[in-house]
């Protein structure tokens, strides 16, 4: 087989993976950002009887869980599945066949051990966390989500296996039924509780037969409770993506032919092969803990600054929304509780959804190409490298930067759309125009940074990311401080950090592939009709919003975008016809557009 037709070959290889990957992520983000919403507005129906915000209160208890939850489970799943994915593909690429199960038997021994020794730390750390965010009442939800961890350690010694083998069927498989039983069992037991307890305090003034001094106290445990119940749904995912695994595993596991055999180098002892994984995965494991962490440690000094905020200069903050919402906002800094800063926090959550939506597609990408990229690098083809780096560029960027652009330009309506009217839109409608900012970024760093990992080079993106971390502690610290910013502050702290990592980690991918992508083709060609995408979205809101409702003004301006951007990306002739050819029935396509002069 000539270089051409293995070139050709990667690519629909990389293609077909990462377009399978991103279908199940989108799926699984949606659901995962309706789960919200659903709680959301569950929470928001009872807001009248609680007399305070108990919808954007939920959401901060239940991204407080998250909040330990996160590093956690980064530091036990993030660079094993990495290190076993890009060790099982250099395996094949090099006739090791034998090792393939060596690796794999060893990555087990490891997962089990980590989600163990993680499991205890997360139950151990969360009740000093709540106590330094000032949220007694998140640890219910912490509790209830610690399981998770170990059952996502065992999800994740199938996914880094049939990864490295290109097949990323059996994770997209698992991660929607993963989401689904989460979306399904979660709303259920919340709502189940909410309804049981509400109807309990109603008869007999208690909540699951303690009764509490007030009102609003009665309905903020309650609020605990029916969190801590939605969020149990994510173990029950776990546990279900894991049966599923199991059994595709026990009938695709990769059994090497007498041939195969033959021809394959003997395979390393278990202690060589972990030693090899451990060398990849561990620079990765401390660069996403490192990340992640950062989170935890931003969503401390942030709800400290906003506590302490809503002691010293309520009015002023209150002062920057309509007056209308001053009695709510006042309300919840009353009787020596404060709430408001665990509702701000919730307003942040609200929108960090839609943002997570684009930069998971992103990650996709990057973790698709990790084969392809890791085979190119070891084998030396310079070509085949360009042209996987090439695809994953411009694959991100045709999807980030027009969903970046319009997150900006329709920041209210969607959110109205999603969680309602109130003082919560106005304020998470502030964070997604800085985010729909930041999630170009922070998208296109996700895969330059998988994409330095194939090559061996995981140890930059752990410094990089390190560096990011102490950037944006700093920056979110020095807005945040800002009253008249306040939550908002901390997506601007984002955005400084993760420019970053960008630029420097571009900086970093062409120094060390030894590759120079065209930057014209995948980068300005796709911001160009992205931005002409944004416009077109607003102007066509904006336009149709005078006659019609939101809704209907928002899917206009969905289908108004996608067309011009469509039409934008021909007419500049971003595609070549290489790159038609590896979608699916794609001749007939090609001869439109060779015809129309659209295609070079």
């Amino acid at each position: 087989m000539n270089n051409d037709s293995l070139n050709k070959n990667t690519s629909k290889t990389f293609l077909k993976g990462a377009m399978i990957m991103t279908a199940s992520m989108v799926v699984v983000k949606v659901l995962g950002m309706f789960y919200k919403i659903f709680l959301y507005r569950m929470f928001a129906a009872y807001d009248d009887i609680a007399g305070f915000s108990m919808s954007s209160v939920g959401i901060g208890l239940l991204s407080n869980a998250y909040e330990v939850y996160t590093p956690l489970f980064a530091l036990a799943t993030a660079g094993f599945p990495i290190a076993v994915s890009r060790l099982i593909a250099e395996s094949i690429t090099q006739r090791r066949y034998r090792d393939v199960d060596v690796i794999y038997k060893t990555s087990k021994k490891f997962f089990i051990s980590m989600g163990v020794i993680c499991f205890g730390l997360m139950v151990g750390i969360s009740f000093i966390y709540v106590r330094l965010i000032k949220s007694p009442d998140s640890i219910y939800a912490m509790m209830t989500l610690a399981p998770s961890i170990f059952l996502g350690c065992l999800v994740a010694i199938y996914r880094g296996y049939f990864e490295g083998q290109r097949n990323m069927f059996p994770t997209a498989v698992s991660e929607v039924v993963e989401m689904l039983v989460k979306v399904i069992s979660g709303l259920m037991m919340g709502y189940i509780v909410m309804r049981i307890g509400m109807g309990e305090y109603q008869s007999s003034g208690t909540i699951f037969g303690v009764q509490y001094p007030t009102l609003e106290s009665s309905m903020q445990r309650l609020l605990a409770y029916s969190v801590a119940a939605a969020i149990a749904g994510i173990a029950m995912g776990s546990l279900m993506a894991f049966v599923f695994l199991r059994v595709y595993y026990a009938k695709h596991r990769f059994i090497p032919t007498d041939e195969m055999l033959v021809d394959s180098i003997d395979s390393r002892s278990n202690n060589e092969t972990f030693k090899i994984l451990g060398k990849t995965a561990v620079p990765i494991i401390l660069s996403a803990f490192i990340m992640n962490i950062s989170t935890t440690i931003d969503a401390v000094v942030i709800q400290n600054i906003l506590y302490k905020t809503c002691q010293n200069n309520i009015d002023r903050l209150v002062g920057q929304f309509d007056s209308k919402y001053a009695a709510e906002l006042y309300g919840m800094v009353q009787n020596g509780e404060i709430k408001l800063h665990t509702s701000l926090w919730g307003c942040f959550a609200n929108a960090l959804p839609l943002m997570q939506l684009v930069t998971t597609v992103t990650q996709v990408f990057g973790t698709s190409a990790l084969p392809n990229v890791t085979a190119a690098y070891t084998s030396g083809d310079k070509k085949e490298l360009k042209q996987s780096i090439e695809t994953v560029l411009k694959l991100t960027m045709m999807f980030t930067l027009p969903a970046g652009f319009s997150l900006f330009a329709l920041s209210e309506p969607i959110i109205e759309l999603l969680y309602g009217t109130g003082f919560e839109t106005v304020v998470s409608a502030s964070i997604l125009r800085v985010m729909g900012f930041s999630c170009i970024v922070v998208a296109a760093s996700t895969p330059i940074m998988s994409m330095l990992q194939s090559m061996g080079k995981v140890k930059l993106p752990l410094i990089l990311c390190s560096i990011a971390m102490v950037i944006k502690i700093a920056t979110n610290y020095l807005f945040v401080s800002v009253v008249e910013l306040n939550v908002t502050g901390a997506a601007i702290g984002s955005l400084v950090a993760f420019t970053f990592v960008f630029v420097v980690g571009m900086y970093l991918l062409i120094k060390h592939s030894k590759v120079r992508p065209d930057f014209v083709n995948t980068i300005l060609k796709p911001m160009i009709c992205g931005a002409v995408c944004a416009a077109s979205a607003f102007g066509v809101y904006t336009l149709i919003h005078r006659f019609f409702g939101n809704i209907i003004s928002i899917v206009a301006a969905v289908i108004a975008a996608v067309i011009v951007y469509v039409v934008a990306l021909m007419l500049i002739r971003t595609f070549k016809k290489e790159e038609i050819y590896m979608l699916p029935k794609s001749k007939n396509l090609v001869t439109i557009l060779e015809k129309t002069g659209l295609l070079r």
